[in-house]
């Protein structure tokens, strides 16, 4: 069953250049398609942060945790990441309804 995922993400201003290198490196093997990362399904988007941090989310989409484990590895240390998976409402209520039973 593939999950949808909310994926947090903080780091350094300082690091900037690198978190976009690696980034394009990520893109890259998405294009690929090689299943090592999890696909992206919205974002990434900015918030703002604390002074001297730069923090933004992304939505991502699998079936497999190894993906998130690799992404997360591949932007340590310059990135941190936090992932939290997201549900559609109607199916939620609809699983609710069952166990209700």
């Amino acid at each position: 069953m593939r999950v949808k995922f909310v994926g947090f993400y903080e780091y350094c201003a300082e690091d900037t250049d690198k978190c976009i290198a690696k980034f394009a490196e990520v893109t890259a093997e998405r294009e690929k398609k090689t299943g090592k990362f999890p696909n992206l399904i919205f974002g990434p988007f900015t918030l703002a942060g604390e002074k001297g941090y730069l923090s933004g989310f992304a939505g991502y989409e699998t079936d497999d945790q190894g993906q998130l484990d690799n992404l997360t590895a591949f932007y340590i240390p310059e990135m941190m990441f936090k992932f939290t998976p997201i549900e559609d409402q109607s199916k939620m209520i609809e699983h609710y309804m069952k166990m209700k039973k």
